[in-house]
């Protein structure tokens, strides 16, 4: 099963308000989600609440990130916190994956 960090829309009509969320890859954007990372509103441009213990320990099970999710966790500075040391976030299709890096040894 792959497991996505993504926004899931809530709120009321003419003010969205997303929660960042641990969802199935399958799920629709309103569907059930495993867990709630945070909240987001995009009309004035705040996180309202974030569990930074919480994206640390899905990322670091390997949790896919998609890229409206990686860019606020990013202003909100929590992925700098939640990347292990010796890891990056690259860029597969349309999602963000943890991946390790390579030392390279110039001879």
């Amino acid at each position: 099963m792959a497991v996505r960090i993504r926004l899931a829309k809530f709120g009321r009509r003419h003010h969205p308000i997303y929660r960042i969320v641990v969802m199935d890859a399958k799920s629709p954007r309103e569907g059930n989600y495993i867990d709630i990372l945070g909240t987001y509103d995009p009309k004035r441009k705040v996180l309202l609440d974030i569990k930074p213990d919480k994206v640390k320990e899905w990322v670091a099970k390997g949790a896919e990130i998609a890229g409206r999710a990686k860019s606020i966790l990013d202003v909100a500075g929590v992925l700098k916190e939640a990347v292990p040391e010796g890891c990056e976030l690259k860029k597969t299709g349309d999602y963000w994956v943890l991946k390790k890096t390579s030392k390279e040894v110039h001879g």
